[in-house]
């Protein structure tokens, strides 16, 4: 097997030697638990070439992070929160200022209607993003939430099995990052069920401070990797141990 870092040594380590070229890693947790920091770590391993697709940051948030822990700062950043928010989030707002203003409702719907036309379709865009890149490479989406939340549950499906499908094919490797128990427990299950690699990040308060844990939840045809490992964060990065 070719296997590729996940950004931790010693999870590579953990795993066997990292993970297997050709996979998906699905990451989950709560809000606070670090999956956006993982994403980051994970983007910064490798020799592949990195395209980091964010919903939730500004490029210089993620930028600023990368330098903060010396971490590689080639990558390319696809803004999808941005594109969101131009393209839909500020018309609504122009609509509402409009109300607001006494424009006519004839001339909001007229508005509406042809901006409608013109709405991106952001699954289609980040699935076109993802097949134009030359192999290999390590892609990063964070988050699924934005997808879910926006889009039919079928289409994020579909989305995302086209993904794997050119990762698997291309001998790269794409990590998702997601929240746990937000979502309808049927698509979370066919959305684990699409990984090859499911690691989910725990904190628990015990005392005065907060123990952190990955669950390593499934490794494809490795059943033996699974398991809970306590972890830690320094300046370096998300530790084992």
């Amino acid at each position: 097997m070719n296997f590729t870092s996940i950004g931790i040594p010693a999870l590579d380590e953990q795993l066997g030697g990292g993970i297997q070229k050709g996979s998906t890693v699905l990451v989950m947790g709560t809000p606070g638990s670090g999956t956006e920091f993982f994403a980051k770590q994970f983007a910064s391993a490798g020799q592949e070439t990195v395209t980091y697709f964010t919903s939730t940051e500004r490029d210089e948030d993620v930028l600023g992070v990368m330098r903060e822990y010396g971490w590689r700062t080639d990558l390319k950043i696809v803004n999808v929160g941005t594109k969101y928010y131009e393209s839909v989030l500020a018309k609504k707002l122009e609509v509402s200022r409009f109300r607001q203003e006494g424009i006519s409702l004839g001339d909001i719907r007229r508005f509406r209607d042809e901006d409608s036309a013109k709405e991106e379709n952001f699954l289609t865009y980040l699935s076109y993003e993802i097949s134009k890149l030359a192999p290999p490479f390590r892609v990063v989406i964070n988050s699924l939430d934005f997808f879910l939340e926006n889009y039919e549950s079928p289409e994020v499906l579909m989305a995302m099995r086209t993904i794997k499908a050119h990762t698997q094919h291309s001998e790269s490797v794409t990590l998702m990052t997601m929240l746990k128990g937000v979502h309808d427990s049927r698509i979370q299950s066919s959305i684990e069920d699409l990984a090859d690699v499911i690691l989910e990040l725990e904190h628990a308060k015990q005392g005065s401070e907060f123990k952190k844990f990955i669950i390593v939840q499934k490794v494809r045809n490795r059943p033996v990797m699974v398991g809970i490992i306590p972890t830690t964060f320094d300046k370096t990065g998300i530790k084992l141990g």
